[in-house]
């Protein structure tokens, strides 16, 4: 903002002196808020404003003005000590003005800093108001931007400013003082009007035959009373008839006893019904001679009439109220009660007066802790509100509210106490019969759940939470407190808690619980303040959603693992196999060469030799990268089912739903937990990612298991073979997504095939076939293009065998017996394979080239029942030396083995030439099993 020149600072001061000087009478608060903008704005302030002071109290600052953004602070300094000023008095008695250029010239910790700071003022200048030579306030700037330099030209125009408010303000007080005293005087004068009016008072004085020879009055009764229309004339001549009947009968009861009674009459007046008392004294005649004669005196006793009215109206109220009610003396000590009172108690008012309450509802043997919390009030002169148990005289028990006030009289000195008892007992036992009824339904629930006093003693607990707790059932739960039955942590944690809880009114958290002879427990915790002060604890035993958690993220690591193996395998596997081919053709020619070398040539290739044959011994050991052993058990697939459909849950979008269809009895297999898990997860990941779900379509993904059963039909199988005779489990998932056409389906199974672009790795339902393969299973695919995905895995069952099938007795080998000629170039696979099927009783040929095996399989056509080749032999292909096999004999099982992606489907090309197709690396299990079940396929 543009500073303001010191001839415009004059020119919007002198305007402001002008609207204070010329404010018109009563209007000088508007013409005050006015001046003070013009100055503010003029001084490029943020705050202008006049404070006053009363009794060593900030009292006002009604007269503000804030600049834009600036937020006001009226009524901030209210009742605030004048001694936080002290600073502005010094400053104004020894210099005339407070100059505070930057606030940080006041010492830090004073009160006046504090306040300063909590405005956000960082300068200030402050001159004083005078009222008859007194300060009384002051006229200020706050400048809340920074720091700010002030001149004297700023001084003495604020000073001159001041002067004037003082002034104004002076005569505008003095004007409102003055209007105050009148209006006060005014009122004085009207009341004692109105009290002569109501509460006039005659003191008439009559001879001896009854005419009014003087009187007093402090006010008129009526009319103003004219002495001379007065004296000399009998009561009838002046009075109404009604009133002068009154005074005749009791000047007549004086006559005979010396005084009347104090006759009472009633009398419209001005309007008003009002009451009147008369009171007649014998007058003795006075000295010698004189007579005899009366003193009559007439007073105004409408207002006591009421009253009495109201106390016999009260009284009537109290004798037909159902409530107990009692008046006790200052001693506490009763002096009346109603009949309810009676009634309830069964003590009779007479024998009552004089006890103390305590002692009339018997509350020494029901209540004695309420009997001693009322003495103590009582005593202290203090209300009491209690609600309590009494017993009557015939020792029925009943439950009141008791409200006890405490009756002054005019110099505030207790003289009495009135007690007001509601019964509560039907409240009470409505209350109890609710509790009753919650206490059942709480003992119903499964969570734990108690009501705690703020103190930490227990209202009530249920029986579930006693469990958590082991409290025995006979202790009652009033006798506990909560601090020393709960775990020393929570206590520690509760008491951390309690200001967030008072605060927010609820609390709601986990917390594990362990003891030394426990292993440890974890509850999901939840803690409210009630409307009565106390709390709801409600405690939910977690442990077993906790440990399935782990085992979930347990099981979620192993599979994590196991697919980063099967990977690895698959790509040493098939690397393994390749370069071993090759090093095999270099073996191979070295020897060639070496035949035809001299002796310095031989020795070079011996080198050579060396290195190839290291070369080999490597990659045998990368093929065994990876490999995992697996442990078959006996399974149940329904929980792993479970297991997998809970992990897949939280990843599903919004639209996309899954349902569970498990039978009740158990669906048992055979296989590794690891392995099933897996072909669970791959199928259901990708029938996830099929779902096409929009605004108007939802996913919808189904998992079934079906027990174990021998087939009638044979289902179009799309991978392995299913065995007749043998029952099978049933894994199925489906999914309603965008289906898959023919030539899909043919290539799924093949590794890095992947219809996810470049957001799938192709190697799920790899794995997925080797799993299966592996376990002699068989899965069919069901697809078509928009109408959804349905893939049905074959699990053989365990102790299950075909129905014809005769098996050699359970002592002997698997392959017992069986001749099986094995065909690879690669050594090591060669030995591996015969000592897996020597161990299983087979009878084991083995070929290191393709020829040596045609030349066996033509020496004898029928001498071999299966025949196992490598797919990479050099120069001839595994599916070469098949084709060639087949003409020898055309009814001949073999099994490819395989280290590329030829695939394990059979409706390729290559299954008329082979029963099975294994990629490598083979587990011996696997091998075994193929051979198995083509030998037997082969037998029927």
């Amino acid at each position: 903002m543009e500073a303001k020149t010191v001839e415009q600072i004059l020119a919007s001061v002198a305007q402001a002196h002008t609207l204070v000087q010329c404010a018109a009478r009563g209007k000088l608060d508007n013409a005050v808020e006015k001046a003070l903008a013009l100055v503010g704005a003029a001084f490029d302030a943020d705050r202008a404003y006049i404070f006053q002071t009363r009794d060593h109290v900030f009292i006002d600052n009604t007269h503000e003005w804030c600049a834009a953004g600036i937020a006001s602070f009226k009524g901030d300094l209210q009742k605030v000590p004048y001694s936080v000023g002290e600073l502005m008095w010094a400053a104004f008695k020894s210099h005339g003005v407070l100059l505070l250029p930057d606030i940080t010239m006041v010492p830090m910790g004073t009160e006046i800093r504090q306040a300063l700071t909590m405005q956000g003022i960082n300068a200030l200048i402050a001159v004083p108001i005078y009222q008859d030579a007194a300060i009384t306030g002051f006229l200020g700037l706050d400048f809340c931007a920074g720091p700010r330099r002030f001149s004297s030209v700023d001084q003495q125009a604020l000073l001159g400013l001041a002067a004037t408010l003082s002034l104004a303000l002076q005569a505008e007080f003095q004007t409102r003082k003055s209007g105050r005293l009148d209006a006060e005087l005014r009122a004085v004068n009207e009341r004692l009007r109105a009290m002569l009016r109501v509460a006039p008072e005659i003191l008439l004085e009559f001879d001896a035959d009854g005419v009014i020879v003087a009187f007093h009055h402090n006010a008129p009764l009526g009319p103003e009373l004219n002495p001379t229309e007065i004296i000399g004339r009998p009561p009838e001549a002046v009075f109404p008839a009604q009133a002068a009947s009154i005074i005749r009968l009791a000047l007549q009861q004086a006559k005979t006893a010396g005084s009347s009674e104090a006759l009472r009459y009633a009398l419209l007046t001005d309007g008003q019904d009002k009451r009147f008392s008369v009171h007649a004294m014998m007058r003795k005649a006075r000295g010698p001679g004189g007579a005899a004669g009366y003193l009559v005196i007439l007073r105004d006793v409408t207002q006591s009439h009421l009253q009495d009215q109201h106390i016999r109206q009260l009284v009537r109220v109290a004798d037909l109220s159902t409530n107990l009610i009692f008046l006790m003396d200052a001693g506490h000590r009763i002096t009346w009660m109603n009949p309810a009172s009676v009634n309830h108690s069964g003590i009779p008012l007479d024998e009552a007066m004089g006890k103390l309450p305590s002692e009339v509802l018997r509350l020494a043997d029901s209540d004695p802790e309420a009997a001693r919390i009322i003495t103590a009030a009582l005593d202290r002169g203090e209300d009491v509100e209690q609600e309590v148990r009494a017993c009557s005289r015939a020792g029925q028990p009943y439950w009141v509210r008791l409200t006890i006030k405490k009756l002054c009289d005019s110099s505030n000195e207790i003289e009495a106490f009135m007690v007001v008892g509601v019964n509560v007992t039907r409240a009470k036992l409505a209350e109890a019969r609710a509790l009753q009824e919650r206490a059942y339904t709480m003992d119903a629930l499964l969570e734990g759940i108690a009501l705690v006093q703020p103190e930490g003693r227990f209202i009530y607990i249920n029986s579930v939470l006693r469990g958590f707790l082991k409290l025995p059932a006979e202790v009652p739960a009033q006798a506990l407190s909560w601090h020393d039955i709960t775990p020393p942590q929570f206590n520690a944690l509760l008491t951390l808690l309690l200001p967030e809880l008072y605060a927010q009114g609820s609390w709601q958290g986990e917390m594990d619980l362990r003891e030394e002879s426990d292993t440890g427990r974890c509850f999901d915790m939840s803690i409210a303040v009630q409307e009565d002060g106390n709390f709801l604890f409600i405690a939910r035993d977690v442990t077993a959603r906790k440990n399935a958690m782990r085992e979930q993220t347990l099981l979620r690591e192993q599979l994590q693992i196991a697919q980063s193996r099967q990977l690895v395998t698959q790509l040493a596997g098939g690397l393994a196999h390749d370069v071993a081919n090759t090093l095999a053709v270099i073996a191979q020619v070295l020897e060639t060469v070496k035949l035809a070398q001299d002796a310095p040539g031989a020795l070079a290739l011996g080198r050579i030799e060396a290195a190839v044959a290291q070369a080999q011994t490597l990659v045998r050991n990368l093929s065994q990268l990876g490999r995992r052993s697996a442990r078959p058990s006996l399974i149940d697939l329904r929980p792993l089912v479970r297991q997998a459909a809970e992990l897949l849950r939280p990843g599903l979008r919004s639209g996309a739903q899954l349902t569970l269809d498990l039978p009740e009895d158990p669906v048992e297999i055979r296989g590794d937990v690891t392995g099933v898990m897996q072909v669970l997860l791959n199928l259901l990941l990708n029938a996830r990612d099929a779902l096409r779900i929009t605004r108007d379509q939802t996913g919808q993904i189904t998992a079934r298991a079906r027990p174990c059963l021998v087939l009638d039909t044979a289902p179009a199988i799309t991978l392995g073979h299913l065995i007749p005779g043998q029952s099978y489990a049933v894994l199925e998932i489906s999914d309603s997504g965008e289906g898959m056409t023919p030539e899909r389906v043919a290539s799924i199974f093949k590794p890095y095939f992947s219809t996810k672009g470049d957001d799938g790795m192709g190697l799920g339902l790899s794995i997925v076939a080797d799993i299966v393969a592996t376990a002699l299973g068989a899965i069919e695919v069901q697809s078509h293009p928009d109408r959804g995905t349905t893939l049905r895995i074959y699990w053989p069952c365990p102790h299950s065998q075909p129905a014809n099938h005769a098996f050699a007795p359970p002592t002997l080998p698997a392959l017992h017996g069986r001749t099986i000629l094995l065909v690879d170039d690669d050594d090591d696979e060669l030995l591996h394979m015969a000592q897996a099927l020597s161990a299983a009783g087979a009878e084991v040929a083995s070929c290191i080239t393709p020829e040596d095996a045609l030349d066996a399989l033509s020496a004898e056509p029928d001498g071999w029942e299966l025949v196992v080749t490598d797919m990479d032999m050099g120069l001839m292909s595994g599916i070469e030396l098949g084709r060639k096999l087949r003409k020898v004999r055309a009814n001949l099982p073999i099994v490819l083995v395989t280290g590329g992606d030829i695939g394990h489907s059979m409706t390729s090309d290559h299954g008329k030439e082979f029963a099975f197709v294994l990629r490598k690396p083979v587990s011996e299990t696997a091998l075994v099993a193929v051979c198995l079940d083509c030998l037997l396929r082969r037998a029927h």
